[in-house]
């Protein structure tokens, strides 16, 4: 009987080590959202995109302008191949022959990183956010039609939910336990 109750709590501490203790979190980057952004022709930019601060790359980009006295708008799901990016700016837009399309420039006050926070948008100075158009094909003669007068991107950390193969550890932990309680009793 003894020895029936020994394996029970023996497979139930493995069982407890193998499937409840979370695996090593890998940094894949997080979603920033860009929050209060305004421009000086009164129209507003919103959306989000993730960046990695492991690998300094973006992806999933997905920003609207809406229309303002300066500017028509436009929507950004790409970076622009005119510039490089950072981890404190990037440059939106298409790829290829650059004449004309719009870009979007957010400078960031400071590095994004993978704990997330919110970092403001350089709004003033000779350098700052806004959207314009590229003057020739490469962008190296771009003109800014409207700046940003506020914003910020906030970048939030989602917390894992359980696996299902903790929950299932955890079920078979909770029979194993009360089968050996059963026992004992018996005993």
């Amino acid at each position: 009987m003894n020895r029936l109750i020994f394996r029970s709590v023996l497979t139930a501490l493995v069982l407890v080590v193998l499937f409840c203790v979370p695996s090593i979190a890998s940094a894949d980057g997080i979603t920033w959202d860009l929050s209060g952004v305004t421009f000086d022709d009164t129209g507003t930019a919103s959306g989000s995109f993730v960046y990695d601060a492991t690998t300094n790359t973006y992806s999933s980009i997905d920003i609207i302008t809406t229309p303002g006295a300066a500017f028509g708008g436009a929507t950004y799901t790409s970076l622009s191949s005119a510039f490089g990016s950072s981890s404190t700016g990037l440059l939106l837009g298409p790829s290829g022959d650059l004449t004309g399309t719009p870009l979007l420039f957010l400078l960031l006050g400071s590095d994004l990183t993978n704990s997330g926070g919110t970092v403001p948008l350089i709004v003033s100075g000779e350098n700052q956010s806004g959207e314009g158009t590229c003057d020739n094909s490469d962008c190296s003669l771009n003109t800014l039609l409207r700046s940003t007068t506020a914003g910020q991107v906030v970048g939030t950390v989602s917390t894992p939910e359980p696996s299902a193969l903790s929950l299932l550890g955890l079920g078979l932990v909770a029979l194993l336990a009360g089968t050996a309680i059963r026992k004992l009793s018996q005993a």
